[in-house]
């Protein structure tokens, strides 16, 4: 007479592989989605700077690009007055060594960082900054 089916060992064999590989596998993804984390953010603060940086010389005015929270992170992009653009995360931290905003002047010159201004987006998985220099250059640090 043929049975089909596992027996109680290979079950419990399969149970305990299972869980020797969620157990390594689990912490790895965390740390995974903690940088991703901390990439999408640099990202999108590198691109409200240059976007800030962009419009000052597209409208031939100065565009200020102001941190309005730094835990979360926010900020606003201001063009005479008026806000252009607002963006927030739900984690990490944000902070501008020189203050709390730089002013792109209408030739994407960023004159109060004469001797550099950095920003520093800090996660649970790291930091990273993200530097201006006079010129209005905008790089990653």
């Amino acid at each position: 007479m043929r049975h089909r089916g596992f027996t109680l060992i290979e079950l419990l064999v399969t149970i305990a592989v299972m869980t020797i590989v969620a157990t390594i596998a689990v912490p790895g993804f965390q740390g995974m989605m903690a940088r991703n984390q901390l990439a999408g953010d640099h990202n999108e603060i590198l691109a409200g700077l240059n976007l800030a940086r962009s419009e000052a010389i597209k409208r031939r005015q100065d565009v200020e690009f102001e941190v309005t929270n730094t835990s979360p992170w926010a900020y606003e992009i201001n063009v005479g007055g008026s806000t252009l653009r607002v963006r927030s995360g739900s984690r990490g931290s944000l902070s501008l060594g020189t203050g709390t905003s730089v002013t792109f002047n209408s030739l994407g010159r960023a004159p109060a960082c004469s001797s550099g201004c950095v920003l520093t987006i800090t996660h649970s998985a790291g930091s990273r900054d993200i530097n201006i220099n006079s010129f209005g250059r905008i790089g990653r640090g």
